[in-house]
C-alpha cells in the first residue's frame, strides 16, 4: 500500500492522516461539499496536528478514490449509509479495500458499520475496522496507544496493522469483526453511563461495577450475534474503558457528566457547555437495543437477552427516568447484573 485516501476531516481523521503522513504514505483527505470546510484544506493544520505539504485535499469523492490502495472512512457513524450511496455512483468503488475508523451501530436499522458497507456491494474480504483506545489530544502530544485492526480477512487485517504501526500507535489484529464492532460501539454507550455515575457524588465509585457488568452484558450480545464472548475483554470494549470512562477527552463521558451537572437533556442548553450534544453513544444505545430485540424475536424465552444497563440508560436519554434518579437507577441495574452473573 502506498496511496491512502481518508474520507473525513474530523479530529480522528486528522490524527490518522498525521500518522500516515509521518510514515511517508501518499495521503488524500476528502470532505463532503456543503460542510464547513476544515482548516486542513486551507492551512494544512488544525488544533491537533500539522500535516506536510504532501497531503492532498479534495471535495470530489471520485478523485479521492482514484488510485487509492486503501480507503479509510472516519465520519459520523450515522452518516455512513449516505456516504455509501455516493460511493455507489463511482465506477469501481467496490474494487477498493476499506477500513472503517469510527465506532457505532446504525440506529435506524441496527446494522454494524461493516454490514452497511457490505450491503452497498463491497465484498466482505475488502472491509476492515480500526478501533481501540486513543484520543487525538494525547497522541498528537506524543502519547502512545495500543489499537486494533479487525477484518473478515485475516490477511487484510495483518497487512494494515503491519503497514500502519509506528512508535506512536501499535496495532494488533482480531479475526472477530462481529465482537470488535459491537464492543467498540458499546463502549461509547457505557461511557455516557460512566459520566452519569461520576458526576453523582454517591455513585462515582460505582464505575468499577459498571465496567464489570457491562462486559458481562456485552459478552452475551456478542455471543448471540455470532462473535466470540472473549472479544468483550479485548481492546475494542474493556481496553477502551480507560479512554472512555476516565478521560475527559471522551465526548460520551463529558455528555453523561453534563446532563447531570446541568440537569437537562435540552440540546440548546447543553450546547453552551459541551461540543457534542449527541455523541456516538447517544444513538448507539438505541441501536444496541434494536439488535437485542431482533435477536429475541428469533429465540425462546429462556434464550432471550435483557441488556438492562443499556435499557436503563436509554430510559434516561429519552426522559423516562428523571435525571436526578439516573445514577441511582443505573446503580441498581448494575447490582442486579453482577448478582445474576
Amino acid at each position: 500500500m502506498k496511496n491512502i485516501s481518508i474520507l473525513g476531516t474530523g479530529r480522528w481523521a486528522s490524527c490518522i492522516a498525521c500518522q500516515l503522513d509521518e510514515l511517508k504514505y501518499n495521503v488524500t483527505m476528502w470532505q463532503r461539499v456543503g460542510s464547513v470546510e476544515s482548516p486542513l484544506f486551507t492551512t494544512g493544520k488544525n488544533q491537533y496536528v500539522t500535516l506536510s505539504k504532501k497531503v492532498k485535499y479534495t471535495h470530489n469523492l471520485a478523485d479521492a478514490l482514484k488510485g487509492a490502495d486503501l480507503v479509510i472512512i472516519s465520519i459520523l457513524s450515522q452518516n455512513l449509509q449516505q456516504l455509501t450511496e455516493q460511493l455507489r455512483e463511482i465506477s469501481g468503488y467496490n474494487k477498493k479495500c476499506y477500513c472503517i475508523a469510527m465506532k457505532g451501530i446504525e440506529a435506524s436499522t441496527g446494522r454494524r458499520l461493516s454490514e452497511v458497507l457490505k450491503d452497498a456491494g463491497i465484498p466482505r474480504e475488502n472491509i476492515a475496522v480500526w478501533v481501540g483506545p486513543g484520543h487525538v489530544q494525547s497522541i498528537s502530544a506524543g502519547g502512545k496507544a495500543n489499537m486494533l485492526i479487525s477484518a473478515y480477512s485475516d490477511k487484510l487485517a495483518k497487512t494494515i496493522a503491519k503497514a500502519f504501526s509506528s512508535d506512536k500507535i501499535d496495532l494488533s489484529t482480531s479475526a472477530d469483526i462481529v465482537g470488535t464492532e459491537l464492543g467498540a460501539a458499546a463502549k461509547n454507550v457505557y461511557g455516557i453511563a460512566a459520566g452519569i455515575l461520576s458526576e453523582s457524588e454517591k455513585y462515582k465509585h460505582c464505575i468499577g461495577g459498571l465496567m464489570v457488568a457491562s462486559v458481562i452484558e456485552m459478552s452475551g450480545l456478542i455471543d448471540a450475534l455470532g462473535g466470540k464472548r472473549e472479544s468483550a475483554h479485548g481492546l475494542a470494549l474493556l481496553g477502551d474503558y480507560q479512554a472512555t470512562m476516565f478521560d475527559d477527552n471522551s465526548k460520551n463521558l463529558t455528555f453523561g457528566k453534563s446532563i447531570i451537572k446541568h440537569n437537562t437533556l435540552d440540546e440548546k442548553v447543553l450546547k453552551k457547555y459541551i461540543s457534542s450534544t449527541q455523541p456516538e453513544g447517544y444513538k448507539t444505545c438505541e441501536a444496541l437495543l434494536k439488535l437485542r430485540d431482533k435477536y429475541n424475536q428469533q429465540v425462546s424465552d429462556q434464550q432471550k437477552l435483557f441488556m438492562p444497563i443499556a435499557a436503563t440508560l436509554q430510559n434516561v436519554l429519552i426522559g423516562k427516568i428523571k435525571l436526578n434518579k439516573a445514577a441511582e437507577e443505573l446503580f441498581k441495574t448494575i447490582s442486579l447484573v453482577l448478582k445474576s452473573a
